[in-house]
């Protein structure tokens, strides 16, 4: 069970808010606006303050808490003994405090979503923003040297065997050493810290993805109306599972926002038009 440790101020729109989780760890979330509860999960490499624009958007009809997964923000550790239960546990006890019905999961956050909304028949809307589910497993090397390169404090070579594993970007077709290069100019500041603080924690997340490659045929049986919103920018790859899983759900649909990749939920004009979409669907009736 979970224990609520209350909720408290803090200067802007938001409120913040922390709980326990069944093995006692520190959950912390923001709140904002007023109106039906939506607990958001974030996706890996995030944390809470990457949704905040979303979350202002649909704070016009609901009260949004962003939760941070453990590992990061204003929740404690992953724990030796990470797996997406543990997952699943974090999400049901900011659930219990905040009396959140729906969810909208993002990325990894999307793959908590569906794996919680499956074996648990009160979720009654989850809104999905190509959720991390697999059609196969993915060639695991990249997360062997990715862990290499993490023992020896080399997180740049860390990051670099991860965006060329995931076969998402031209980086994956270049020599490593190249693709390092390229993402060390690219990607700096603040934007590099928060990817170097948690690429531990990306690395144990990115290995229950591939545990649960193929578990999109698991959902078949959701009871949660589901809406899967993929950007038309994003690679044939993520579409092809996103038809995939909207087909093995009954009570699913699938929607396409043009001009948008992975990370539309976060730039540019993606979390407005995201959050109209996600607004219209859990405004309709349950079951409609």
């Amino acid at each position: 069970m979970s224990d609520s440790m209350g909720m408290s101020s803090k200067p802007g729109l938001f409120r913040q808010g922390e709980v326990l989780s069944t093995d006692r760890t520190r959950i912390g979330y923001q709140s904002i606006g007023d109106g039906p509860g939506i607990l958001l999960v974030h996706g890996a490499l995030r944390d809470s303050n990457d949704y905040t624009r979303l979350a202002t958007a649909l704070s016009r009809s609901f009260t949004v808490h962003l939760m941070d997964r453990r590992g990061r923000g204003l929740s404690g550790p992953q724990g030796s003994e990470y797996a997406m239960d543990k997952e699943c546990e974090d999400v049901q006890a900011v659930r219990k405090a905040t009396g959140a019905d729906y969810l909208i999961g993002h990325s990894y956050g999307g793959l908590v979503s569906l794996e919680l909304a499956s074996m648990d028949p009160s979720i009654a809307k989850v809104g999905l923003y190509e959720p991390g589910v697999l059609l196969r497993p993915m060639d695991d090397a990249w997360m062997r040297l990715s862990e290499q390169a993490l023992l020896r404090n080399d997180r740049r070579g860390a990051f670099a065997h991860f965006v060329r594993g995931m076969g998402q970007t031209p980086l994956t077709r270049l020599p490593y050493w190249y693709a390092k290069l390229i993402l060390r100019l690219m990607v700096r500041g603040e934007h590099w810290r928060k990817i170097a603080r948690l690429l531990p924690q990306n690395l144990k997340e990115h290995r229950e993805v591939q545990r649960l490659s193929s578990s999109y045929l698991n959902y078949g049986g959701t009871q949660a109306d589901v809406l899967v919103i993929q950007g038309d920018k994003s690679p044939d790859a993520t579409k092809e599972a996103m038809t995939a899983l909207t087909g093995a759900m009954n009570r699913s649909k699938l929607e396409t926002v043009s001009g948008l990749d992975h990370f539309g939920p976060e730039n540019g004009g993606g979390p407005d038009r995201i959050a109209s979409l996600l607004a219209n669907f859990f405004l309709i009736p349950e079951g409609v």
